[in-house]
């Protein structure tokens, strides 16, 4: 998983996501464990940014802001392109079921229901590409 560098009032903290669990993921921060809820807040539709190839030198990219997500909202946990939908609005499915296939890297993963409900809302289409953090669809009751 991702692991980051933090330096906060001159103190410096390793920060690993250990497990992503829908909203919330766990983190090992200097060799301690701890379960962290992410909020999320809304975004317009992601522009696909691509670096350009430089000299050795890494070209910055803005990083996306993420959405306002609740306890049935899936969101990607890495950048790609929807390769398909398993579901369809109207859907019921129960939480941990298959609900699309996200390409990244040339490797298809599945991202599964992060609820048990009817599929409301599908806010991607097949093809579009997405950034981490983004929603995909809702799930509620």
């Amino acid at each position: 998983m991702k692991t980051y560098k933090f330096k906060i009032n001159k103190d410096k903290y390793t920060a690993k996501i250990v497990k992503y669990m829908g909203d919330s993921v766990v983190v090992e921060v200097n060799n301690g464990t701890y379960h962290v809820e992410i909020e999320h807040e809304k975004m317009k539709a992601p522009k696909l940014v691509r670096s350009q190839k430089s000299s050795g030198s890494a070209v910055p990219v803005a990083a996306s802001k993420p959405v306002v997500t609740g306890a049935g909202s899936v969101i990607a946990p890495i950048p790609g392109q929807i390769h398909s939908l398993l579901v369809s609005e109207g859907d019921n499915v129960n939480s941990g079921d298959p609900v699309l296939i996200l390409e990244a890297m040339k490797m298809e993963s599945e991202i599964n229901a992060t609820a048990t409900g009817t599929i409301k809302k599908i806010v991607v289409s097949k093809g579009e590409n997405v950034q981490e953090g983004q929603l995909l669809l809702e799930i509620g009751e």
